[in-house]
C-alpha cells in the first residue's frame, strides 16, 4: 500500500491518507472488474459509450456524480462499523468487545448485501437485470 505525505499539522487534510481501492488492487482489478468497460457502471443507466479514458467507469458527468453519492451513501452507512470491527477484530480477553466486533462484521455485510439488491433492483428497473 503506498501512503501519501503527511498532512500539515496546520490545515485541514484534503486527502485521505491510504490511496483508492482502484489504485491498490489495480492489477487485480485490470482481470477481473466488477463493471464492463464501455458500459456505465450506475445500474440504473448502464449505457453503453467510448470511454475517453481507461479508468473512465461512467458514461457522463451526471452519472459520475450519482455514482459518487452512491458510494458516499454506502460508505457513510458502513464507516463506523468498519472502523468497529478492525478495532475488535483480534480482541481475545474482552467478551463485549468481541461481541461488538461480531456485530459490526454482521452489520457490514448487511449493508454490502443490502447495497447490491438496491444495486441489482435499478438495473432490473431499465430492464437489464
Amino acid at each position: 500500500m503506498t501512503l501519501l505525505k503527511p498532512c500539515s499539522k496546520n490545515g485541514v487534510a484534503r486527502h485521505f491518507p491510504v490511496e483508492d481501492f482502484r489504485t491498490y488492487a489495480d492489477p487485480e482489478l485490470s482481470r477481473s472488474a466488477p463493471w464492463v468497460e464501455g458500459v456505465c457502471f450506475l445500474p440504473e443507466c448502464g449505457r453503453v459509450f467510448s470511454p475517453s479514458r481507461s479508468w473512465q467507469i461512467y458514461c457522463c458527468a451526471g452519472c459520475e456524480a450519482k455514482g459518487k453519492a452512491e458510494l458516499r451513501r454506502y460508505g457513510h452507512k458502513a464507516a463506523l462499523a468498519l472502523l468497529t470491527w478492525r478495532m475488535g477484530k483480534y480482541e481475545t480477553n474482552d467478551p463485549a468487545v468481541q461481541a461488538t466486533a461480531r456485530a459490526a462484521r454482521r452489520f457490514v455485510t448487511h449493508v454490502q448485501s443490502s447495497w447490491l439488491a438496491d444495486r441489482q433492483a435499478r438495473a432490473e428497473l431499465r430492464g437489464q437485470g
